[in-house]
């Protein structure tokens, strides 16, 4: 096995070594780990921020582009989808069903594989609306359940990894398909593609505009 087969080997082992406790905020949230629910309380109460299923509005081609990764994945909701000039970056935010977060590392492979899709769905989704973009950003998230003072069940947006590509590497890696995991793994592992799990509970505090978005918990009352 040559250096390249064995770094890729690694970091698949040390992804699926991490996977099933790498996911504290999904723990604390289904009432897996108690001994957390006081961070997720104070988290919540700080943020004040729930899980509202609204239309949202804003350009038609990104609203167009959106419809288009959902329609290709087939298990995903994008909350979010625009261009952030500040950090010259084009930014998507994209829910995955809770049902598919893997409890064992025997399912961790097609986790894997499947934030690989979504990731790369999301690149070629929004090409055309991208353009100029200095990086493509995709944040991947899941829905916690939680019981607020003020507006009793609800739910909140938990990250579960962040990603991000200079746009012409994207497109480079874009060009020669299809891809392996492997070939993901590699953009990872050679420092083209930033991607991090959350080490810790962290929720999603974003601009939603497409088509559920995360209200302030105390509006409207």
């Amino acid at each position: 096995m040559n250096k390249g087969h064995l770094l890729r080997a690694f970091l698949l082992i040390a992804l699926v070594g991490a996977g099933c406790s790498s996911l504290p905020g999904l723990r604390v949230l289904t009432g897996e780990d108690p001994a957390g629910g006081a961070q997720a309380e104070q988290l919540v109460a700080s943020a004040d921020l729930v899980m509202a299923d609204k239309s949202g509005s804003g350009d038609p081609s990104l609203m167009a582009a959106a419809d288009r990764i959902e329609a290709a994945t087939g298990v995903i909701d994008v909350i979010e989808i625009r261009r952030d000039d500040t950090s010259n970056a084009f930014k998507v935010s994209v829910i995955i069903p809770r049902d598919l977060i893997p409890q064992d590392t025997n399912t961790y492979i097609q986790y894997l594989q499947m934030l690989q899709r979504v990731v790369e769905l999301s690149w070629q989704g929004t090409l055309h609306e991208s353009e100029g973009s200095g990086t493509l950003q995709v944040t991947v998230l899941t829905t916690g359940n939680i019981t607020t003072l003020n507006a009793g069940e609800s739910m909140v947006g938990l990250v579960l990894a962040t990603t991000s590509i200079d746009r012409e590497d994207a497109l480079a890696y874009l060009a020669s398909r299809p891809h392996s995991l492997n070939d993901f793994a590699d953009l990872i592992l050679g420092g083209t593609l930033s991607f991090e799990e959350p080490t810790q509970l962290t929720l999603y505090e974003g601009q939603p505009n497409h088509p559920m978005f995360l209200r302030d918990s105390t509006a409207g009352q």
